[in-house]
């Protein structure tokens, strides 16, 4: 469906945040939020699943990399913060 191409087209990029700040305090958050980590959620699980499948690392971006205080003034130096390794290189289109 629509969701599998979204998350495993090649040229879309995926931000993910599979970490949260220091700040961030599992207690005071709502009663009834999901609070579990990143890859312990099912769905999490399935899109970095699917996103994996073809993209580079440059399009599977992991936001949680991010260095507190640190400024990033090129998008590639945000980029090469947070690329999370990806999968493969993408498979090549049918013939």
């Amino acid at each position: 469906g629509c969701l599998g191409t979204l998350y495993s087209h090649q040229r879309t990029t995926m931000l993910r945040l599979t970490t949260f700040p220091r700040t961030y305090k599992k207690k005071d958050q709502p009663e009834g939020a999901n609070v579990s980590d990143y890859f312990d959620r099912g769905w999490c699980f399935s899109e970095s699943a699917l996103s994996s499948l073809t993209k580079g690392c440059g399009n599977s971006l992991d936001i949680g990399r991010m260095r507190e205080g640190k400024e990033y003034d090129r998008p590639y130096a945000l980029i090469a913060e947070c690329a999370t390794g990806g999968g493969g290189r993408p498979p090549p289109p049918p013939a």
